[in-house]
């Protein structure tokens, strides 16, 4: 469901139990002329009206798509042989869109949808969920000729449109520049401080008084 037909739905629910709600309180319960009373003043009454008016708008437009709505079409005729009927359906269409795509292991469809009209006029839509990151579009136009070429196959030439939608991939995989400077990095030998040299003497210089008593 879209945003826009959710919250259609939204108000739409909250208008009939607002409306319901304030002509219930008038006929049962211990406030009913409390909520009498309250369509005297403007605001409530406006409120109501127009809670009233939105669930009178939201029931014909559910009458319209209860009676004028296109039937779910199953199965799609492909072609006929000796005045029979070769048909698919919608299932198989979107089996077979979802192998071409997982194919090569690198992506996984991870929705398909199939809007097709009985007689035809058949259009694929694929949400690719990569599996690692991928130059769009190169794989984006590899895909949707790989598509068109394999529904083909089930299809014939019913197919009108095939649209492709990435998702972000599963894991973001480091280009390989970067990854020759992290490597030249790592294996950068470190600098070792100067270990000092432990052999090497120590002198001291003697006074003339010290030469003269260690000559005695």
């Amino acid at each position: 469901m879209s945003g826009l037909k959710r919250l259609g739905t939204v108000v739409f629910v909250l208008a009939n139990a607002l409306a319901i709600a304030a002509l219930s309180l008038t006929w049962f319960g211990p406030w009913t002329k409390e909520a009498s009373a309250l369509f005297n003043l403007e605001p409530y009454a406006v409120a109501v009206l127009v809670c009233l008016s939105v669930s009178a708008l939201g029931m014909i437009i559910l009458l319209g798509r209860a009676l004028f709505a296109r039937r779910t079409v199953r199965t799609v005729e492909i072609a006929t042989v000796d005045g029979g009927v070769i048909s698919v359906t919608r299932d198989a269409i979107a089996a077979q869109a979802s192998h071409i795509v997982e194919a090569d292991g690198s992506c996984t469809a991870a929705r398909v949808r199939v809007d097709a009209k009985q007689r035809g006029h058949i259009r694929v839509h694929v949400r690719v969920l990569p599996h690692e990151t991928v130059d769009v579009v190169v794989k984006g136009a590899e895909l949707h000729e790989e598509l068109i070429d394999g529904l083909a196959a089930v299809c014939g030439d019913k197919v009108e449109d095939v649209s492709l939608e990435f998702v972000e991939p599963e894991s973001v995989t480091v280009s390989s520049a970067q990854d020759e400077e992290d490597e030249a990095t790592v294996e950068q030998p470190r600098r070792e401080a100067p270990v000092p040299d432990t052999t090497s003497e120590i002198t001291v210089s003697m006074s003339p008084a010290r030469e003269a008593e260690r000559e005695a």
